[in-house]
């Protein structure tokens, strides 16, 4: 359900007396030409690109499939879609006549009292048909169909939005639960290694060779490990209930499918991010608040509409008669046709303001258009900033985990051999630690910002099958 990005934007409004100048998104907004990082080639199809599979990952591949049929933000965004598709079908079937049908039978005595005619009962059989039509001499019905419109194709880019914040989230959440699962297998092994620590001290305190000290701080220091572990489970049993519910499921349906500990998915690098301009015709947000931009300048038309005289024909056609035996015969026969013309007079200078209101609603419209614009160039180059800067940063933290590994193994010889204090071997462990820690942490945010730029370049909403209708009563 694509649409070009419309160049219906261009409209004479008369504004403060005067006729604004036609605007369209070009005219309307400063576009880059490229990105302050990244490529300038173009990624015209970026929307139908599954990125997520770029991360080689067939469990996440598998929960877009899911989440795109079961989620229940999903299916919200396709019902507002009938009801904005229920909106044009009222609006496109007022642009035509109006049709009734009835029929009759009224059984009537007159007063005697209140009459000087005859008295006696009658029966007066009446059946026809009634058509009116308001004439849209001035369009203020084919603009309330161009409203419409607009409206019913914003609430489809409305569905694509919802779909590309689930995408996103979905892939973080999953990129969240493998980071803390890898977490605590870095914790888990530290607080083994931290485990033989302890029974090494022990031991040498047992022989006269340290002091009860080197205990205490060796035991401390594993209980101190050991109480992150607590945490770490809990974080990832959030992150399987809230993939749990992204999904449209209870937040424990997933519990036993992703319990267990997998690697975190691999990024393969940036897909061409494109060029600025794109976001217009790419990002679902974008593409709704130009369409509630049409249907902003649509309106106008509606309320100018109102200024002018309304004409309507109303055609009557059926049969009367006091017999049954006589009701289908042709002198029974009726028909009326009546024009009316109605023009605005003492309520104009109300009908004046509502323009006036529509017109600044249009505006308003044009500059939400303008700042979603900007926002969407924010996301992007915020992306790029910060994928940018964690790639750098991930180089420096391999050098950090190398550097404490090398010297965690001489404090550990240096100690055996009495050459240093056990404060040594603390000090370098726990450093150890926290390099593998950190170097984890790089790779979880690399691909969360990897994922934050996808989504603010628009990408993927298309990729994907929603389901087809939500599931009432579900």
């Amino acid at each position: 359900m694509r649409h070009p990005l419309s160049t219906s934007l261009g409209i004479a409004l008369l504004l403060a007396g005067g006729a604004a100048p036609a605007l369209t998104p070009r005219t309307a907004l400063k576009v880059p030409a490229a990105y302050s990082q990244g490529d300038t080639v173009p990624a015209k199809d970026l929307e139908t690109t599954a990125w997520w599979k770029t991360f080689g990952d067939s469990t996440l591949d598998a929960l877009m499939t899911r989440a795109a049929q079961g989620s229940l933000t999903v299916q919200q965004a396709q019902a507002r879609i009938l009801q904005a598709r229920a909106s044009l079908g009222g609006a496109k079937a007022d642009q035509w006549p109006s049709v009734n049908a009835a029929a009759s039978a009224d059984r009537s005595k007159a007063s005697q009292n209140a009459s000087s005619a005859a008295t006696a009962a009658t029966t007066l059989y009446q059946a026809g048909f009634d058509a009116s039509w308001e004439v849209d001499l001035f369009g203020g019905k084919r603009k309330a169909t161009e409203a419409a419109q607009a409206r019913y194709e914003a609430s489809v880019e409305d569905l694509h939005d919802a779909v590309l914040t689930l995408q996103g989230d979905v892939a973080t959440h999953y990129i969240a639960l493998r980071g803390s699962q890898a977490q605590l297998e870095i914790t888990r092994q530290s607080a083994e290694t931290q485990r033989q620590t302890v029974k090494i001290t022990e031991e040498r305190c047992r022989l006269g060779l340290t002091s009860a000290l080197d205990v205490a701080q060796a035991r401390a220091q594993l209980a101190s490990t050991s109480s992150g572990i607590p945490t770490l489970e809990a974080s990832i049993k959030q992150s399987i209930h809230r993939l749990g519910i992204l999904l449209g499921l209870e937040p424990t349906a997933l519990v036993g499918e992703l319990s267990e500990a997998r690697p975190l998915p691999a990024a393969q690098g940036v897909l061409a991010s494109g060029l600025p301009a794109e976001l217009l015709s790419r990002r679902p947000d974008l593409r709704a608040s130009e369409r509630g931009l049409a249907a902003a300048m649509a309106d106008v038309g509606v309320a100018k509409a109102e200024l002018y005289p309304k004409f309507d024909l109303t055609f009557g056609l059926g049969l009367k008669s006091l017999q049954t035996s006589s009701f289908a015969s042709v002198a029974s026969r009726y028909w009326s046709i009546v024009p009316g013309l109605s023009l605005p007079i003492f309520n104009r200078g109300a009908l004046k303001a509502a323009v006036s209101k529509k017109e600044a609603v249009y505006q308003e419209s044009l500059a939400a258009f303008r700042a979603s614009y900007q926002s969407a160039l924010e996301d992007v180059e915020n992306a790029l900033a910060d994928y940018s800067a964690e790639n750098g940063r991930r180089a420096d933290l391999e050098e950090s985990l190398r550097q404490s590994q090398e010297a965690f193994s001489l404090a550990q010889e240096r100690y055996r051999r009495g050459l240093t204090s056990f404060l040594d071997v603390l000090t370098t462990q726990s450093t150890l630690q926290s390099a593998q820690s950190s170097l984890s942490q790089s790779d979880v945010k690399r691909l969360t910002d990897l994922v934050s730029l996808y989504k603010a370049l628009g990408g993927g909403w298309d990729a994907v099958q929603v389901a087809s209708q939500p599931q009432v009563g579900a």
